[in-house]
């Protein structure tokens, strides 16, 4: 079941940022999982911060509606990234055009064809769909070239040995 996937995936995350919900391991799980939840089952969290509650709501959000909403669309068909002559073409048309609309997944019109100004309007769905077009077509050269230069320029205001600076080591 891809649900209880996501919902796993979703655990693992959380006790890798060290949120307090290694002894509900399975709590969380069924909370995840759940068609419907009553508040009777809420409270099995209520000794939680509210950090981690926010935390496991949007996890919930995610597992139930964004992630679903996002894996039923078509990748160049429905949505994408502009390819590097679209964002070229989109600043020639309009050199206003918002940075970020050349960097985040777009809402796409027919086959390869980015609709003209139009974004996501949920923030949530726009990260989710950014992530799944880099997965399926990768980075752009062009992103590429401006992570690399963000990387050596980090590297260059660190100090100490250079193979022990951060910018260092994610980059190996």
């Amino acid at each position: 079941d891809l649900l209880r996937t996501f919902a796993e995936l979703c655990l693992l995350w959380m006790e890798q940022e060290d949120l307090d919900v290694t002894d509900k391991g399975w709590q969380v799980l069924e909370y995840l999982c759940a068609e419907k939840v009553r508040e009777e089952d809420w409270g099995e969290f209520g000794d939680l911060d509210g950090e981690t509650q926010r935390v496991l709501n949007l996890a919930r959000l995610w597992v139930h509606t964004i992630l679903p909403h996002c894996l039923h669309k078509v990748n160049r068909v429905t949505y994408g990234i502009m390819t590097e002559r679209q964002c070229k073409e989109a600043l020639e048309a309009n050199p206003f055009t918002p940075r970020g609309r050349l960097a985040l997944a777009v809402p796409f019109i027919g086959k390869d064809v980015p609709s003209a100004a139009s974004e996501f309007a949920h923030p949530d769905v726009a990260i989710g769909l950014t992530v799944l077009a880099y997965r399926y077509e990768g980075l752009r050269i062009g992103d590429f070239r401006e992570a690399l230069g963000a990387l050596q320029q980090q590297l260059s205001k660190e100090f100490g040995p250079r193979e022990r600076r951060p910018a260092a080591v994610k980059f190996a």
